[in-house]
């Protein structure tokens, strides 16, 4: 699935909803408008929906909206729901090399990893769907 169409998706039915063009988006739409094949965007959805980040309505003047206010939901939300606890990098070698230099490697390479991972779960948790609303707007 895909973290950054996630976003996406997010801002637009956002974005529709508070221009009150809409109350609820059609998956239909939202797949059509975004190019997102309706199969990998009801993927997306779900995930979004399990994790409470939007609601769906069923029948003519059903669809999907956010179940949150925009302020309330961060970029590192969406990364969770979609990711589900995946690691952003692979941090396993199976390598058949032994030694202090291939120990040393691994390790050093684990921790720069780690360390890119968590300021960049940093930096997602700042920023909410609101924000980039007010940036889109700018």
């Amino acid at each position: 699935m895909s973290f950054s169409k996630s976003i996406l998706v997010l801002i637009f039915i956002s974005d529709k909803v508070r221009l009150k063009a809409y109350d609820y988006l059609s998956t239909a739409s939202i797949s059509e408008l975004l190019s997102i094949p309706k199969p990998t965007l009801v993927k997306m959805l779900y995930s979004l929906s399990v994790e409470g980040i939007i609601e769906t309505k069923e029948g003519k003047h059903g669809g999907i909206r956010l179940a949150k206010d925009p302020k309330q939901i961060t970029v590192l939300d969406v990364y969770n729901a979609i990711e589900r606890g995946k690691p952003i990098f692979q941090k396993s070698f199976n390598i058949l090399a032994k030694g202090k230099r291939p120990d040393n490697a691994k390790s050093v390479i684990t921790n720069l990893l780690e360390n890119s991972e968590n300021t960049m779960k940093s930096v997602l948790a700042q920023k909410t769907i609101a924000q980039l609303l007010i940036e889109m707007d700018s």
